[in-house]
């Protein structure tokens, strides 16, 4: 792989499907449908001490088939995102020993809501990856893959920096099984 300079990975939370109904705001108007995402710039690699602390990581997430739905309010501004469909085939790899570890795409759900202050919050649920940086709260570098359900704040400055992050169900730690 490739090294491709990346102020930031979208958090990885790449894997999509079915959402429940989400109840819209008294504002919202219907939804606008999207096309599904376009998969991860090919040959994607972090340096050592951004998704993992001793190595360099390589990413590529290809082969999803999701929906974006994009609710906004009576001015025409973004109030909650939904993606559902199947999301990403992620393949993580040690870029210095070659290790690697596929995870097939499974059923998840998205919903983004657009917060007052400019901030987004995220709740993911069933199979998510997390890539934390060093600037993040809680602090990276890290790469965790998530079963269960996953919730975030990102700033509003368009860096999608981790503001917070909880979570609930198991985890599986990519770095260390690559290592």
């Amino acid at each position: 792989m490739k090294n491709v300079p990346v102020r930031r990975l979208v958090p990885i939370a790449i894997l999509a499907a079915a959402l429940l109904a989400l109840p819209a705001g008294a504002n919202a108007l219907a939804p606008i449908p999207g096309d599904t995402p376009p998969d991860f710039p090919p040959d994607l690699v972090l340096p050592a001490g951004e998704g993992c602390p001793d190595f360099a990581l390589g990413i590529e997430a290809t082969g999803a088939s999701s929906k974006v739905r994009t609710f906004v309010d009576r001015n025409g501004d973004p109030v909650r995102v939904l993606t559902t469909g199947k999301g990403y085939t992620l393949t993580f790899v040690n870029d210095d020993t070659g290790a690697e570890i596929v995870f097939r795409a499974t059923g998840s759900n998205r919903t983004a809501v657009t917060n007052p202050d400019g901030t987004t919050s995220v709740t993911d649920r069933g199979a998510v990856g997390i890539i934390l940086f060093p600037s993040d709260t809680p602090k990276g570098p890290s790469a965790t893959l998530y079963h269960g359900r996953v919730e975030y704040t990102l700033t509003a400055d368009g860096t999608n920096t981790f503001l917070s992050l909880e979570t609930s169900g198991t985890s599986f730690d990519i770095c260390e099984a690559l290592s």
